[in-house]
């Protein structure tokens, strides 16, 4: 199965935000699925650089009011991320930890997701979505 992953963010978020959730939520794919970034790359003069995802990676919005939706409807798929209120609100990643612990998931408000699967499966998920503006 080809994989399409997508990022889903909250359209309402201040810019810096909006560049900063794409990358913590690109890690965690790279961490999952490694094989989905590319070799190293040497130039003509012979500098390695840093292999880069080997798949497109779109990042989508929608209203924060839909972000849990999104998550329910993406639980039958291979990778379904959440980047939470709680991981924003946390001084480090012991307090997050704590956070997310003391809750049950349903509690917790998505600020950013990250799905993937079947293209066929995604699509149908969140094909209507814009990309991020």
């Amino acid at each position: 199965m080809s994989l399409k992953p997508v990022i889903i963010l909250d359209e309402t978020l201040p810019t810096g935000l909006k560049a900063n959730f794409p990358a913590v939520m690109a890690m965690s794919l790279g961490k999952l699925r490694p094989d989905l970034v590319g070799a190293d790359t040497p130039t003509g003069d012979g500098f390695s650089l840093a292999g880069i995802t080997t798949v497109a990676l779109p990042v989508l919005g929608a209203p924060a009011e839909e972000l849990p939706a999104i998550f329910d409807k993406a639980a039958d798929l291979p990778i379904r991320l959440a980047y939470m209120r709680a991981a924003f609100e946390a001084r480090d990643y012991a307090d997050y930890t704590a956070r997310i612990a003391a809750e049950p998931l349903a509690a917790h408000r998505p600020q950013a997701l990250l799905i993937a699967g079947s293209r066929k499966a995604v699509d149908r998920i969140c094909g209507r979505l814009p990309l991020l503006r």
